[in-house]
């Protein structure tokens, strides 16, 4: 008898008929996505979770130097400067085609297509500058001093501070709400102070810190807000999710959520950067001699003229049997004039008989991390250098019961992706 026509047999045990051999073919369809790029990209109905972005990231270390990754752009740095006062933190231009460096003078440094709307260099200041935030329109900026002082430039505007106020510890983190008509602050022991419009929705200032907080960022809505602490603990309010920590790891020096807010970075004095939920890897100075400690880290927006859909598919022959898997080595087409980064890849099952469930089969899902395809290019994750354990997996699970009602059915695979470019 062929194999083919095999339902099953009886295995050792208590006479449960569990079949040995199941004929699946995988069928699959390519869906198509878009490629994104500073909210101009189409959004096609098989986009897995929204616009993405954030095409990249820059690290800034306390001499001024700025280390760029992903699609963000170098456009400058002090590191070959003098400094008053070292740097202490960053912001991005809403396009992300520019920055801001401030140092804990109060000195703001623009490069890109940031403008320079004012600084408190020159004033004797009572306490160090220690971030800075840049509003909506990117046409002004909120620096923050450690006492919680605050200094308001160009459309920033000032909805109040704690400057005249007793504080417990040291304020050391800045982050404004969506419509920029308010701010957080966050002091060392946890404690949130919220202004303007930002709501208040708790704060670590009753629990014992293994270190000092060193950042804040707002979610997505606004109605939450992420904290990161020196050794890498991580811990949310609101709305804002949970997607892990580095605790343990040390020496954290800044926490930057995702634009999407389904994700963050955190990125530790040495350089590395260790990221968690959508936020995407581009890379890291972990192996670079710094001369100086990185102190914040800033998100950029990239885009691409004119975005066209790009297209995922892939497809496999090989029969399945339970407790067998097959790996996907996906093809991803760029029409596009510029290289895009696929960021987000979800593949889903479905059967031609509805008698075999969808729970017979898993996914194990990839690529996990970002994969770039070059302009006016068709390559399959293997060509594009993508080892197979980063392929996404389908697995028929082996139930130990009687999966007969699966014999000879049909497997449909549809993709879902996010790009960016």
């Amino acid at each position: 008898m062929p194999l083919t026509h095999t339902i099953g047999d009886e295995r050792p045990g208590p006479g449960r008929l569990v079949p040995l051999f199941l004929c699946v073919l995988l069928l699959v369809i390519g869906v198509t996505g878009a490629a994104l790029g500073g909210g101009r990209g189409r959004t096609p109905a098989a986009l897995l979770s929204g616009p993405v972005a954030s095409t990249g990231y820059w690290l800034v270390a306390s001499d001024g130097g700025v280390f760029a990754y992903g699609q963000a752009h170098f456009y400058g740095s002090t590191g070959a400067i003098t400094l008053n006062r070292p740097i202490v933190g960053m912001s991005s231009t809403p396009d992300g085609l520019g920055y801001w460096l401030v140092a804990s003078d109060g000195g703001v440094f623009a490069f890109g297509d940031a403008g320079f709307f004012g600084s408190t260099g020159a004033e004797a200041l009572n306490n160090p500058v220690v971030a800075m935030a840049s509003s909506g329109s990117g046409h002004g900026y909120w620096l923050v001093a450690s006492d919680g002082g605050v200094f308001a430039f160009g459309d920033a505007g000032f909805f109040g501070s704690m400057g005249d106020r007793h504080l417990n510890r040291p304020v050391v983190g800045l982050a404004n709400t969506p419509s920029g008509a308010g701010y957080w602050m966050v002091a060392s022991d946890g404690g949130v102070f919220a202004f303007g419009d930002a709501g208040f929705h708790g704060s670590a200032a009753d629990r014992a810190l293994v270190r000092p907080m060193v950042s804040i960022g707002r979610s997505a809505t606004g109605q939450g807000y992420v904290m990161g602490a020196g050794d890498g603990g991580v811990f949310t309010y609101g709305d804002a999710a949970f997607l892990g920590s580095a605790s343990g790891l040390g020496s954290m020096a800044d926490l930057l959520v995702s634009a999407d807010g389904r994700g963050y970075w955190m990125a530790s004095a040495d350089g590395g950067v260790v990221p968690f939920g959508s936020a995407p890897f581009f890379g890291s100075a972990a192996g670079v001699a710094l001369v100086r400690p990185i102190v914040g880290m800033a998100s950029s927006a990239g885009s691409t003229v004119n975005p066209q859909d790009y297209t995922v598919s892939g497809d496999a022959s090989t029969a399945l049997t339970p407790g067998t898997s097959v790996t996907i080595d996906l093809r991803i087409s760029n029409p596009n004039s510029a290289s895009i980064t696929l960021v987000s890849t979800t593949t889903t099952v479905t059967t031609s008989d509805p008698s075999c469930d969808t729970a017979n089969f898993t996914v194990t899902q990839g690529p996990i991390h970002a994969v770039t395809v070059p302009a006016r290019t068709s390559a399959t994750l293997s060509e594009l250098g993508v080892a197979p354990v980063d392929w996404p997996v389908v697995t028929m699970v082996d139930t130990r019961a009687n999966q007969n009602a699966c014999q000879n059915v049909r497997l449909t695979l549809r993709y879902q992706g996010e790009a960016i470019g």
